[in-house]
């Protein structure tokens, strides 16, 4: 894909991860607790209530969770969290 949008997002119960959908149609579901746990902007994403609040922002060119759309309280680049995917796809096979 040369650049990933997202259509939909979903945090999965009881973990750090989310479905994704891509504008191509493939899905994945992609773990975050890494980059939740490395970068001090993220980690407010630790709390569950937050993190299951995740949307599509910016036309699908990020996800993001708090404020609204447009501007996100803490937002996260599809193109980083396509490389995540494309990333632990390898992983598990």
């Amino acid at each position: 894909m040369d650049q990933p949008r997202v259509v939909s997002v979903m945090a999965l119960p009881g973990t750090l991860s989310v479905a994704v959908t891509w504008i191509d149609g493939t899905r994945d579901v992609v773990d975050l607790s890494d980059p939740i746990h490395r970068f001090t902007v993220l980690r407010p994403l630790a709390d569950p209530s937050l993190f299951a609040r995740v949307k599509c922002v910016a036309w699908g060119w990020a996800i993001g969770w708090g404020g609204d759309d447009d501007e996100p309280e803490i937002d996260y680049p599809a193109d980083r969290l396509w490389h995540h995917a494309q990333t632990q796809r390898s992983a598990a096979a």
